[in-house]
């Protein structure tokens, strides 16, 4: 199910569906570690007097959320007609302290005063399974702790009782905390338990909480769970605050002090703190939006938000943070493509984010072979991802790898520099990266036509010589030539130069059809013989213009992108272009010339690319703005954007939201807007 929120400061990420039940929590990395097990969610249900309870995942609450504007603070708004109460919610996750905090403010329907308990149940899967965990109750903080080896999650709650003991117990804690003992009943939780759950047909305790009462259990190992109550009461036309919060740490002391930072602080003054900075962090490079409208705007800047959310404090910048793909191949995207990481890193360059993207390329520089390469993909922490390249095929040993991914980390690195003109990390990147992946770049080569040497396609699916690839490489090479050229290497920049130059002749014979009059998808080498040719239409064929290798008015280009507006085009209303023709992934139908495979957000804003590089008049415009309406139309009503749209519906398919769908969208944004500065101010273009 795609995410409603995606919250988070870099080393803790927590998802909620649009139920607003937490889906996925990170901790100590994004995207790795999530410690609430697949497919299933941190329940939250109100249970009022005669009434019973209602969890939230019931169809009787009617749920409506959102981001409170510029910020990662997130508002939903729930109404629940058999209760008699409406509830605001805002949640958060703190930019500084590892702290998820969700704060309810609730009020009576009907006018009449009535007692509230409210229900919170976490299924923690610590280490992203469910064994050897302990859960219990620390009477001392009046919190629930669950903990396994170095991981630690407190929760914490209270209401907008007067009589809160805010007393300190950093330093002496449990002599401070006895003094709290006596407010148990009036203010922090009310009440508790500590069980089993899935494991021999037991639920969970949330089961406990549907008679409004708990049993208190105070200790449980193994598959366990617990649920907290905090308890309150509504009177007429006042609002009644409940807050919840979980700390996370490695040791139990980080999170005690956690606990006390809360109460020390304030719950107010953090949400104030949180939604100050990210309102402030996306808005600290001024952008002149023209013509756009407030809506595309908006949505520019939740995408630069929700890229930062999937950026991790040590470097690595996640493909996406939705688990429920795991039941496509119980696997994730919680990964670090090079490709997708650079790609991304382009985007937040261009608006102004260059101290993320730094950390992105030290960990490039971390995780690269000897040998100069990138694999297919690896955890933030930097050890080595999942992946489905073999080392062997068809009995020869082979590179598992796509070259594309080293080569746009190089390309991305000059980008960078070019933003920032700092020269002291340019020279350290070139010793601890770039050096020696130009050089891999270099040496990679078939002799006979300078080519790229076989690797896998962008999509992750076929081996060969690719179009695409074969760009990227170009690319890396004349980046690797700028870069050692500003630094004084001149046999570098010349070594590296040449070989981009070969690489592109041999490109333009190889991998163009004259009879077709538009590129090859690949072309398969063998024995310095070329034994077969893909013409499938594909859009990464875009890469030619986008990285620079032809114009984008190359009689050449113009013939290959009308091709494939012309093969890839969805017609239905949804509309939108597909990856390439016979896509089957997540396809919903068979693919056919009506629906050559599902709309992709990248692919569809990469077209509309092209024609504002193509635009020489403001009219030209019209259609990449089209487009922009098109992605915002489809992103969901709080401002995610998935990977793939269903030709049909518009659902969102695959994950969501996908970071690279986002950077595209901002990487469009700011070409248009570039664009049609430039046309509002020069004469007009011949």
């Amino acid at each position: 199910m795609p995410r409603a929120l995606v919250l988070g400061n870099g080393m803790m990420l927590a998802t909620f569906d649009h139920r607003m039940e937490m889906c996925d929590f990170y901790f100590p990395h994004v995207g790795m570690e999530d410690h609430t097990g697949y497919g299933d969610r941190h329940r939250v249900g109100m249970w009022v007097e005669g009434k019973g309870i209602r969890w939230l995942s019931d169809p009787s609450w009617q749920i409506s959320s959102q981001y409170k504007p510029e910020t990662m603070v997130g508002l939903a708004l729930l109404r629940n007609e058999d209760l008699q109460i409406e509830a605001t919610a805002e949640d958060f996750v703190h930019p500084v302290y590892n702290v998820l905090i969700r704060r309810f403010t609730l009020r009576s329907i009907d006018n009449q005063p009535r007692e509230v308990r409210c229900f919170f149940n976490h299924d923690f899967h610590i280490y992203g399974d469910k064994q050897k965990d302990t859960a219990f109750y620390e009477p001392y903080t009046n919190t629930i702790i669950h903990y396994r080896q170095r991981r630690y999650f407190l929760v914490g709650g209270d209401t907008d009782c007067p009589t809160v003991c805010r007393s300190g117990t950093k330093g002496g804690r449990y002599a401070s905390a006895l003094r709290r003992m006596e407010h148990l009943k009036t203010c922090g939780i009310s009440s508790f338990t500590v069980g089993k759950s899935e494991y021999q047909g037991l639920e969970g305790t949330w089961r406990d909480a549907e008679d409004g009462e708990l049993s208190r259990n105070p200790i449980e190992q193994g598959s366990v769970d617990s649920t907290v109550g905090i308890y309150c009461r509504i009177e007429p036309g006042k609002d009644t605050t409940l807050t919840l919060w979980v700390c996370a740490g490695k040791e139990l002391e980080d999170v005690i002090a956690l606990q006390e930072t809360v109460l020390t602080e304030g719950v107010e003054r953090m949400h104030r703190n949180c939604h100050n900075y990210w309102k402030s962090w996306v808005n600290k490079t001024p952008h002149d939006f023209g013509s756009l409208s407030g809506d595309l705007v908006e949505l520019f800047k939740r995408s630069l938000l929700t890229m930062r959310m999937h950026a991790d404090s040590k470097g690595g910048i996640v493909a996406a943070a939705d688990s429920d793909i795991m039941a496509f191949n119980r696997d994730t995207y919680t990964y670090v493509w090079p490709r997708d990481g650079a790609l991304i890193c382009t985007a937040l360059d261009d608006a102004g984010y260059m101290e993320v993207t730094r950390r992105f390329f030290e960990f490039c520089a971390t995780v690269q072979t000897p040998d100069g390469y990138l694999l297919h993909k690896y955890n933030p922490d930097t050890s080595l991802g999942s992946s489905w390249h073999p080392w062997l095929r068809n009995g020869e040993p082979q590179l598992p790898i796509q070259e594309d991914e080293t080569a746009l980390v190089l390309y991305a690195l000059w980008h960078h520099f070019e933003k920032n003109q700092d020269f002291e990390f340019l020279q350290e990147m070139w010793g601890h990266f770039a050096k020696r992946a130009a050089q891999f770049l270099h040496d990679f080569r078939e002799e006979e036509t300078s080519l790229p040497l076989a690797s896998y396609d962008p999509w992750e699916e076929h081996r060969g010589v690719f179009t695409y690839t074969t760009a990227c490489t170009i690319a890396g090479l004349q980046a690797a030539s700028h870069i050692a050229h500003v630094l004084g290497h001149h046999k570098h920049s010349e070594r590296y130069q040449m070989a981009a130059d070969a690489m592109k002749q041999g490109l333009l014979f190889h991998l163009y059809d004259d009879e077709l009059k538009r590129f090859l998808k690949r072309i398969e080498r063998k024995d310095g013989v070329t034994v077969s040719r893909d013409t499938t239409p594909d859009a990464s064929l875009c890469f030619l213009w986008k990285l620079g290798i032809l114009p984008a008015e190359d009689p050449r280009i113009v013939s290959t992108m009308e091709q494939l507006e012309e093969h890839l085009t969805v017609h239905t209303p949804i509309g939108g272009l597909a990856r390439y023709t016979n896509d089957v992934y997540h396809a919903v139908t068979t693919p056919s010339k009506e629906i050559p495979g599902n709309p992709w957000v990248i692919t569809t804003l990469w077209d509309a690319q092209w024609h504002i590089a193509r635009a020489r008049s403001l009219e030209d415009l019209e259609k990449p703005r089209d487009v922009l309406k098109w992605t915002c139309k489809h992103a969901s009503h709080t401002g995610i954007l998935a990977e793939q749209i269903n030709p049909f519906s518009g659902e969102h398919l695959s994950v969501a939201p996908l970071t690279w769908s986002h950077a595209a969208y901002v990487e469009t944004v700011l070409l248009y807007l570039e664009r049609e500065h430039e046309l509002k101010n020069l004469s007009p273009i011949p």
